[in-house]
């Protein structure tokens, strides 16, 4: 027999439907804003409090409880109505649709009937017994004239009272759209600066690419047998690098493992013509550097300062931590002549721009050392924010 789900039945799971959006809202808070809540609590109460205290000259410890008691309910009414009916509402319906024109409108009206709904609350606080000391519906203020009677009927109380209370949920109101203004603005920055970043690091791939391909075929006529094992290193070199440069910044020792594999692709070409001297600060392996950085350096290095030359060059890599908030990472080859084929500095300028867009003060710098007795160096030097 099928189940047939009567109107009411329908009804309630529609409400819930529409509500339960609001309820998620009201359950997931960011830790930046249960420390804004807080500090608004402690603010908020001793405010009631300081109002509260000035209102009655006697001093007695029942007097101070009933007023401490009625602060304490007072400013969590206001912070319970803030975050479980104002900022879902926010969140979800005023900030999406605009804050303008009717939604603005509609705002207003919300505003006002929490300021009635926490005033209602508050007034029937000081119906408690414990806490009849503090109703505002009727007060004695004493002066140097006597003592003058004020008495307020609900409907007064909960309409001036209602409208104190809609100002100060919409200054709370006012507060949390700028905050969560400024935080979209952060994001966006954000992910226009991993999108920039994700753009410059596909740029390297072709490039990338295109130069291994030219290692292959000069090794062709040289050897077979060392151009099949190249092409066997270059296959894991690209499955280490589809994986790595999907993301904008990759760990020092990833860098250094994609980087690893080229070195041992060119080394099957150069052979006794590369030598490489490392010296990596063990500390710094999780440092993050731009993707495919490194293998950019070392690249260059190899194409421009080793490759062209007959006699054994030399490349060094070092990383070397400066201060608690600086680390270095140089990589270094020597060289004896000019390489003929002109670079398009294509690499570096890509790096430096890269460089830019990560979190920090990062510099690149290049330094050229001119040939004495016949060999010269070329140095690039990365300066980071350490983590």
């Amino acid at each position: 027999m099928p189940y047939v789900m009567n109107n009411n039945a329908a009804q309630k799971v529609s409400l819930w439907q529409q509500f339960r959006p609001f309820w998620q809202v009201s359950l997931q808070a960011s830790r930046e804003y249960k420390m804004v809540t807080l500090v608004t609590f402690v603010l908020a109460f001793a405010v009631y409090y300081s109002v509260m205290q000035a209102m009655f000259v006697d001093s007695s410890f029942r007097t101070q409880l009933a007023v401490l008691l009625r602060g304490v309910l007072d400013t969590t009414t206001l912070i319970l109505c803030c975050h479980f009916l104002l900022r879902p509402y926010l969140k979800l319906t005023f900030i999406p649709q605009g804050r303008f024109g009717w939604e603005l409108v509609q705002l207003v009206v919300w505003l006002y009937v929490l300021g009635v709904l926490s005033m209602l609350l508050s007034y029937g606080y000081g119906k408690i017994p414990l806490l009849k000391l503090t109703d505002f519906s009727s007060m004695v203020f004493t002066s140097a004239e006597g003592e003058h009677q004020m008495r307020l009927d609900t409907g007064t109380t909960l309409l001036i009272g209602g409208f104190n209370q809609a100002v100060v949920f919409a200054t709370w109101a006012m507060a949390y759209v700028m905050w969560q203004s400024i935080k979209s603005k952060k994001q966006m920055q954000i992910q226009m600066q991993q999108t920039q970043l994700q753009q410059l690091t596909n740029q390297l791939s072709p490039h990338f690419l295109f130069n291994a391909f030219n290692s292959i075929r000069a090794l062709i006529y040289e050897d077979r047998d060392k151009a099949a094992e190249t092409v066997t290193q270059l296959s894991e070199l690209f499955r280490t690098h589809l994986q790595a440069h999907l993301r904008p910044l990759s760990s020092l020792a990833e860098e250094w493992q994609i980087a690893q594999r080229y070195l041992a692709i060119e080394q099957v070409r150069l052979e006794q013509r590369l030598q490489v001297q490392l010296d990596f600060a063990e500390q710094l392996w999780q440092q993050q550097i731009p993707t495919l950085s490194l293998l950019t350096l070392v690249e260059n290095a190899v194409k421009h300062g080793i490759s062209p030359n007959q006699q054994p060059g030399v490349l060094r890599i070092s990383s070397l931590q400066l201060s608690a908030s600086r680390w270095r990472l140089e990589v270094q080859n020597s060289y004896r002549h000019q390489s003929q084929q002109a670079g398009t500095q294509t690499g570096l300028a890509n790096l430096r721009q890269r460089l830019v867009l990560m979190p920090g003060e990062n510099t690149l710098t290049t330094n050229i050392t001119e040939p004495k007795q016949g060999l010269g160096q070329f140095l690039v030097t990365l300066e980071l924010q350490y983590d």
